[in-house]
């Protein structure tokens, strides 16, 4: 078995998310008390308004993440290869042994509030475009203000941009035959040249950290190539670029995975994964002592 974890990103957050797994594993209960002594509070009692804010809701995923992964581990599974989508990443070089919990946690949060405050919450905004392809959206978005943001399969294909211009777009789209078009739960835009400005602050918080080689082979959301240096560079532009999720699944597969552990709430990664590989490939979505317990009892 060659396994795969993708990390997911935000967008399917949940009230109270990890603290079954608190309940339940020492282990974790331990990395969230880190976790609250380095973000100054407790990811597990954001209320639902606050977990719909970039600024709160990377920090929370990435510790949930991070939890998730360390338990897969004590079960004697590890992963062969890792990925992330969006805040994703940060936990797939975390994984790789390219950055330590603590530094993962620190830049997260800092990239968090770069975001949050690169632009006005909720005047820009996401939404994902289902059943098309990438050639329709980029005809369509020709003349608007808004962006490919995603690539998460050849037929879902996230765009972004200011609220006026994506009320603006969703009528086009769907008069080009794009008829499902579903906003997402974000508070800002990401991953378009809306945050450029943003990735300039970020890239000068990277510059002080001392990043490693990884361990185990790391697929870049950007390029969807395997990346052993420059994580500066990438990770400085990750947020302003589109992120290739379809291209970074079929990657896996042409490096031979055929195990992939969606790592994250609530099973989105799989869908996509099954919409590209069709069933070569075995998924599993881990977001809860529930989802875990299912993984084990499956090994």
């Amino acid at each position: 078995m060659t396994v795969g974890y993708i990390f997911a990103g935000q967008g399917q957050q949940f009230v109270s998310m990890g603290e079954d797994l608190v309940a339940l594993y020492p282990s974790a209960a331990r990395t969230y008390a880190q976790a609250s002594q380095i973000l100054g509070y407790d990811v597990l009692k954001l209320d639902e308004s606050q977990l719909s804010e970039t600024r709160f809701t990377q920090p929370a995923l990435y510790v949930l993440h991070t939890v998730i992964a360390q338990l897969l581990e004590t079960n004697n599974i590890a992963a062969n290869v890792v990925c992330g989508l969006s805040l994703g990443e940060y936990n797939a070089i975390t994984e790789a042994g390219v950055i330590d919990f603590e530094t993962g946690l620190t830049l997260i949060q800092k990239r968090a509030e770069i975001m949050h405050n690169a632009l006005t919450p909720y005047t820009s905004g996401m939404a994902a475009c289902l059943k098309t392809d990438r050639q329709t959206v980029e005809a369509v978005l020709q003349g608007h203000d808004v962006a490919i943001c995603n690539v998460n399969t050849p037929s879902q294909i996230v765009i972004g941009g200011n609220i006026n211009a994506l009320e603006t777009v969703i009528p086009a789209l769907k008069a080009a035959g794009v008829r499902m078009v579903i906003p997402l739960k974000v508070s800002t835009v990401s991953h378009m040249a809306l945050l450029k400005p943003a990735s300039v602050l970020l890239r000068d918080v990277l510059e002080s950290i001392p990043f490693g080689t990884p361990r185990i082979s790391f697929i870049n959301n950007i390029h969807a190539q395997v990346q052993s240096d420059n994580f500066v560079d990438t990770l400085a532009r990750h947020i302003s670029e589109p992120t290739e999720l379809a291209a970074s699944i079929q990657k896996m597969v042409d490096m031979g995975v055929d195990t992939i552990i969606e790592i994250g709430p609530k099973g989105s990664i799989s869908k996509f994964v099954k919409e590209i590989c069709g069933d070569t490939v075995k998924t599993y979505n881990v977001y809860s002592a529930e989802t875990l317990g299912g993984l084990i009892n499956d090994q």
